[in-house]
């Protein structure tokens, strides 16, 4: 008799606190009736939130000018923004309330302490990310985004450096990426600021990898931190399918896989998850 599927749902799945403190932020803001809420860019990377968030009143803008002249509260993303965007974003009239995630704010602060201090600035993650716009609006001298060490064999030689982590960097990444750095300046100070629930996150991927016939890792393409979770399963496990719903899954390859993982990034809600394991479960 054939041996049944085994499916095997990472216990870090799912939203991290970061969102889950934000979207319950702006859910309370919206029942409080102080007018609309609006959320300087998307609050998480997933339509399927996003369009119940709108349902609720909470609308997202893509930039200020689309505010100027009305009211209500305006909530600044768990991705955080640039001092200058924060300032203009005051000066509108609105009530501002700052949800950046607390452990964006650490990797701020360590931008800012040492650019205060003189430090050329280096920055491990995304260049077009909101998180890292973000973060390079706190340097105060030279600043430079890689993605990684290829990318930092380019960089120019520094006197003084700091190195920070856009906070859903993958661990190898940036601890490759410092020897680099490290190997062509004279004083460079590391701030870790990989956020743990990414870190375990990573690590518990890793672990799923190592028996999983397949790999299935659900959240939206547009996710930075779930697009890492995908390229760590791809190198692992060649059988990898990336999922934004149950249609995404690919039947042939799910039936052919006896032990199956799932993992899923920081913006991907129980009930996609669920979707999704419970269509790997009817395949069988």
């Amino acid at each position: 008799m054939e041996k049944a599927r085994e499916i095997i749902l990472a216990k870090s799945a799912g939203f991290c606190p970061g969102v889950k403190k934000a979207l319950e932020r702006v859910r309370k803001l919206a029942e409080g009736g102080q007018g609309p809420v609006f959320t300087l860019g998307p609050l998480v990377h997933n339509g399927q939130v996003l369009s119940g968030l709108e349902a609720e009143g909470i609308r997202a803008v893509e930039s200020l000018d689309e505010l100027k002249g009305k009211s209500g509260v305006l909530v600044l993303r768990a991705h955080g923004v640039t001092p200058e965007v924060e300032t203009q974003a005051r000066g509108l009239g609105l009530s501002v309330v700052d949800a950046t995630c607390p452990l964006v704010k650490k990797a701020q602060n360590a931008v800012s302490r040492y650019a205060a201090q003189g430090y050329d600035t280096v920055i491990v993650g995304d260049a077009g990310h909101a998180e890292v716009i973000g973060l390079v609006g706190y340097a105060k001298e030279r600043v430079f985004v890689v993605s990684g060490p290829e990318e930092a064999e380019k960089l120019p030689d520094f006197d003084k450096v700091s190195v920070v982590a856009q906070t859903t960097q993958e661990e190898d990444v940036f601890r490759k990426t410092v020897e680099v750095i490290k190997s062509r300046s004279k004083n460079v100070v590391v701030s870790d600021t990989i956020c743990k629930p990414s870190r375990d996150r990573q690590r518990e991927t890793v672990e799923l990898c190592r028996s999983a016939d397949l790999m299935v890792v659900v959240g939206s393409k547009k996710s930075a931190n779930t697009a890492r979770l995908a390229a760590i399963c791809r190198r692992l496990c060649p059988q990898t399918l990336f999922a934004e719903s149950a249609a995404d899954l690919d039947a042939a390859l799910v039936e052919s896989a006896r032990r199956v993982g799932v993992t899923a990034g920081a913006s991907a809600p129980d009930s996609l998850i669920r979707e999704i394991v419970s269509a790997l479960r009817r395949l069988g």
